[in-house]
């Protein structure tokens, strides 16, 4: 499993984002991939860097037919190799 954070910020809109903010949960609600929202971005979870990078791509696109001109979009991925993780464990593993 690839852990990923996602941040996708319209520019030109306003100070508020939340209506972008929930168009692209919707886009990752279809995609059945599993996410979980923050305050300053969202965590996804996915078994390839292609879907992530789907998702992606079709939030853009998303985002470009509301009227948003220009979106900077990060991308953090966490995609270990030696052993199986998920929101879940890396959550599990900061816990006291």
């Amino acid at each position: 499993m690839i852990v990923a954070e996602l941040s996708m910020i319209p520019m030109g809109t306003g100070t508020s984002a939340s209506k972008y903010v929930r168009a692209v949960h919707q886009v990752l609600r279809e995609s059945g991939l599993k996410f979980v929202p923050g305050p300053m971005c969202t965590v996804v979870e996915a078994g390839s860097m292609a879907e992530i990078f789907k998702v992606a791509e079709r939030a853009d696109e998303v985002l470009t037919g509301m009227g948003v001109g220009r979106i900077i979009t990060s991308v953090k991925i966490d995609h270990r190799m030696d052993k199986e993780i998920s929101i879940e464990t890396k959550m599990g593993a900061i816990k006291e």
